[in-house]
């Protein structure tokens, strides 16, 4: 098949998708749940805000920003085909033995 120069391939597969006849977009997003209280930073009359603000940036200060990014929030998206598709939906989280 000769596809047009912006055409569209299957991530999952690596074949060409055919504008004309359609694909499938999966979307995943990975973000921090809710801490546990004792993690969550509370405003409160009694405590110093600006000291728990400069004691998190201390203990994070020697990570790699990105690795920071990544454990709150990552966002992916794919083209696929018809086929892999249908193959997607049985096992989305590609886990091995599935019953």
């Amino acid at each position: 098949m000769d596809f047009p120069e912006k055409s569209v391939f299957c991530r999952i597969g690596g074949r060409g998708i055919d504008p004309g006849r359609g694909h499938y977009v999966v979307r995943i997003e990975v973000f921090a749940a809710v801490d546990p209280p004792e993690k969550l930073i509370y405003l409160d009359e009694e405590g110093d805000f600006q000291d728990k603000i400069d004691k998190l940036l201390e203990e994070i200060s020697d990570t790699d920003p990105r690795e920071i990014e990544d454990s709150v929030y990552k966002f992916f998206k794919f083209d696929i085909c018809r086929s892999c598709q249908r193959e997607y939906l049985k096992n989305p989280l590609g886990r091995h033995n599935i019953q």
